[in-house]
């Protein structure tokens, strides 16, 4: 019995040793991160660092967070970022943000309030932290702007997954409910406040390969950019309007996309009348869009539906053999 005890405290005393390393080395492994990202040119300070939760875990805590991208000009402050690992599960962390952080650009800065924002992540330790899944959990999330504007998104779900055997190519899926769209935006889109406040629903799954892994390099150096997209379905309700879509883009080093989307719209007409109202669409055109959409609703067999292929090529889309105009570059900033 003497000799199961004596062995029990050694083992204790071990993994006390353990565990307080392991403490000691994250903090210096923050302390580190930061001093290298001040020399390269970023704005990077943060008050405090602490690890805390023994013995079945690791809690660190980097209090006082404020990071700005030279190259991007993006700027993020926190008062607080808190870090979970289990002990025996260091590939395996857990962030959660906090209840208020902002984030600014040249143009404008952004108040990001929340009831919840917290991301579960299984990493790669030994390859940079390159990710292999995560699943974040978005609740009472209110964005604000310096620009006049607000957002409200009441629950919210981003997931990723890495695809096995590929280093850059990833499942990822998106769903929301109840977005409530800016005033201001709202007001232009719909004049006579005949929609919803708030967006039914919105969906978005895929399979998106990129140039690189999502890994601490994409915080330091920039982002990975897209170079395939398998889109499952992207799908959105507001009132009685209904938009879905699916198809592959392959996507240049440039971020032109080249491909096809099939498109369906359920009560067009109406979304055409946002298209104006936006300013996305010219008023002298409406009638000559409603008259081929017209044309292409009747085909589709529903005069207010429209079932259709976006083809994306050479900079441009096309409905058909007519042109919509430029296409958008898919770049991630």
């Amino acid at each position: 019995m003497r000799r199961l005890i004596s062995g029990l405290v050694v083992l204790a005393a071990l993994a006390s040793g353990w565990w307080a390393f392991y403490a000691w080395s994250t903090g210096n492994v923050v302390a580190a991160w930061f001093a290298d990202r001040a020399e390269e040119g970023w704005l990077a300070n943060y008050s405090d660092v602490s690890v805390g939760g023994f013995p079945a875990q690791f809690t660190t805590r980097v209090e006082g967070l404020e990071l700005a991208d030279p190259d991007t000009g993006w700027v993020w402050t926190a008062p607080i970022i808190t870090l979970e690992q289990r002990v025996f599960r260091p590939d395996h962390l857990r962030a959660i943000g906090p209840s208020e952080q902002a984030l600014a650009s040249p143009r404008e800065r952004l108040t990001i309030r929340s009831e919840a924002i917290r991301s579960d992540l299984d990493v790669q330790p030994a390859a940079r932290f390159a990710l292999d899944a995560s699943d974040t959990e978005l609740r009472g999330v209110e964005i604000s702007s310096t620009e006049g504007w607000s957002m409200r998104l009441p629950e919210g779900r981003l997931t990723g997954q890495r695809v096995e055997g590929e280093d850059d190519t990833y499942d990822v899926a998106f769903r929301a409910s109840g977005l409530v769209p800016p005033a201001p935006m709202a007001a232009v889109l719909d004049p006579a406040g005949v929609l919803p406040e708030a967006i039914g629903e919105v969906i978005y799954t895929a399979r998106m390969a990129f140039d690189r892994p999502w890994d601490l390099g994409a915080i330091e150096d920039r982002r990975p950019q897209i170079t395939r997209l398998d889109l499952d379905e992207a799908a959105a309700s507001w009132g009685a309007m209904l938009f879905r879509a699916t198809g592959a883009l392959d996507v240049d080093a440039q971020g032109q996309p080249d491909g096809e989307i099939s498109v369906r719209a359920e009560n067009w007409r109406a979304m055409v009348d946002l298209a104006v109202n936006a300013g996305a669409l010219p008023e002298q055109l409406q009638s000559s869009v409603e008259g081929v959409l017209g044309v292409v609703a009747g085909l589709s067999g529903s005069p207010d539906n429209i079932d259709a292929t976006l083809a994306f090529r050479d900079g441009r889309v096309f409905l058909g053999p007519i042109p919509l105009g430029p296409a958008p570059r898919l770049v991630l900033r």
